[in-house]
């Protein structure tokens, strides 16, 4: 089709695609010109359209259907409480649900084709029987996972070092885990931790989970044992939330109590809290201290202090706010931006188990390379050099 060729579109198709795409990014002379399309006094090229697409965040094929669609995911549904408001996802959140959902369809069909078996462990535990203590124990027998996994050599691991050692053991166990904090390499396009942190999408032979680099490192870490346990429970979830909600549902309820024993495993809790009292720390200072030997936020030894009736509900809550200004402010100063070695960059944000499989099929004949390309977003010239970095 010749990109000078003009293209009738309906008064409802644009009405429709400017209500869904980011209609911030268009200049006043391009919502002129949307005006005189959509009155019919002129008509748009494809060139024009194709423009428009790439602004409005929209696929350009939206431009061609006779009337409007829903194209919000089903996952959109299971988002938590305070997503609820949020009457319709981002471009930038459905553009990454896309991206991952093609790397999990993927995965899932390189596991039949090898013949492998589905994953026992998905979906193996149900909410209404479920122990956040019982699961939690089954969750680290099955990643291989001590009870205070989080310290070796006698030394408690940072959130950081602490969510590279669980992501290892999760892709280790079979579990895609991805992080970014942007649209692919869009450095413009950035993931709003207000609408999201991380969400699961479950499948018997690639459970996925995506975890938004844009939250605060505690927060992704938190996140991250969050989403594990709605693998365990088979259950797909858009994540924003905050362990400080007392009116979640049942499953965020569960699910933030299997990630809170994971991260700060009761008995342990309870042993390093007797500790601070005995050298007469108070609760700000017991507080202070063991968020330091968890990796997890003040706010999370915080509120396992509030439920075991060690703290009361004020001291709780000073903790809450202090944090959450300390998030917001961390939140407007930080990017995605690689800022050093993009190979880098990009291979923290791939699963390595995911290229790997993904360079022995292209290898073997039975991956293209423009697929390969489309799955990695790279390209001739990147690919090879990812590859490297990732040693696959």
């Amino acid at each position: 089709m010749s990109t000078t060729a003009q293209v009738s579109v309906p008064a409802s198709i644009w009405k429709w695609v400017t209500t869904i795409g980011s209609s911030r990014k268009l200049s006043p002379e391009d919502h002129r010109r949307i005006d005189r399309w959509m009155s019919g006094n002129a008509t748009p090229t494809v060139n024009q359209l194709v423009k428009l697409s790439s602004k409005l965040e929209v696929p350009f094929g939206y431009f061609f259907l006779a009337e409007p669609i829903d194209d919000t995911p089903a996952i959109f549904a299971h988002r938590t409480l305070r997503n609820s408001a949020i009457s319709r996802p981002s471009r930038n959140l459905l553009d990454t649900l896309g991206s991952m959902q093609a790397i999990q369809d993927w995965m899932r069909q390189d596991a039949i084709d090898h013949g492998e078996a589905p994953m026992p462990f998905v979906g193996s535990w149900h909410l209404q029987h479920a122990d956040a203590a019982k699961l939690a124990t089954a969750i680290r027998e099955q990643l291989g996972l001590t009870t205070t996994w989080y310290c070796q050599n006698d030394h408690c691991l940072q959130a950081d070092k602490a969510f590279t050692t669980l992501r290892k053991h999760c892709t280790d166990a079979g579990i895609i885990v991805m992080l970014n904090g942007i649209v692919g390499d869009n450095t413009h396009r950035t993931l709003d931790p207000h609408e999201f942190r991380a969400f699961a999408l479950i499948d018997e032979y690639a459970p996925l989970i995506f975890i938004n680099r844009a939250d605060s490192v505690n927060g992704r870490i938190f996140s991250l044992a969050h989403e594990i346990a709605h693998i365990w429970l088979g259950k797909e979830e858009i994540y924003n939330d905050e362990y400080q909600q007392t009116d979640n549902s049942p499953i965020e309820v569960l699910c933030n109590a299997v990630a809170a024993e994971l991260l700060v495993p009761q008995q342990e809790f309870s042993r390093q809290w007797q500790t601070t009292q005995a050298d007469g720390d108070t609760g700000y200072t017991a507080i202070d201290k063991l968020a330091q030997v968890f990796p997890v936020s003040h706010v999370v030894i915080a509120r396992r202090a509030l439920d075991n009736r060690l703290i009361l509900q004020d001291v709780y809550d000073h903790v809450a706010k202090e944090s959450a200004e300390q998030w917001e402010k961390h939140r407007k100063s930080s990017s995605d931006a690689s800022g050093g070695n993009y190979f880098r960059t990009k291979q923290s944000r791939l699963d390595h188990r995911f290229v790997e499989h993904l360079a022995a099929s292209v290898s073997e004949g039975q991956t293209s390379y423009t697929d390969a390309y489309r799955l990695t977003g790279t390209n001739r010239k990147t690919y090879p050099k990812l590859l490297e970095t990732v040693g696959a």
